[in-house]
């Protein structure tokens, strides 16, 4: 079992995959400092991207390939 804290399974699953590649899709939007150190500690850990911020707009969270796989179990209760 992978050794995730509560906000960063909430993040892993709310990157959702692509419906068409399952790899690129929706990235969750980092708009407090927690959800930006959450998605931070996962692109640290190898899960993840994080993009920005950057002017008016705020960051963004991208499960990488990695990320998928562990939102899949997650999903699935397996992680």
């Amino acid at each position: 079992m992978i050794d995730f804290t509560d906000a960063q399974r909430s993040m892993l699953c709310a990157s959702d995959p692509d419906d068409v590649t399952g790899e690129e899709g929706c990235g969750v939007e980092l708009r407090t400092g927690a959800h930006y150190a959450t998605a931070k500690s996962l692109e640290r850990r190898g899960y993840g991207c994080v993009q920005g911020p950057g002017g008016p707009h705020p960051g963004m969270y991208w499960n990488n390939s990695t990320g998928l796989i562990a939102r899949s179990d997650l999903i699935e209760g397996a992680a």
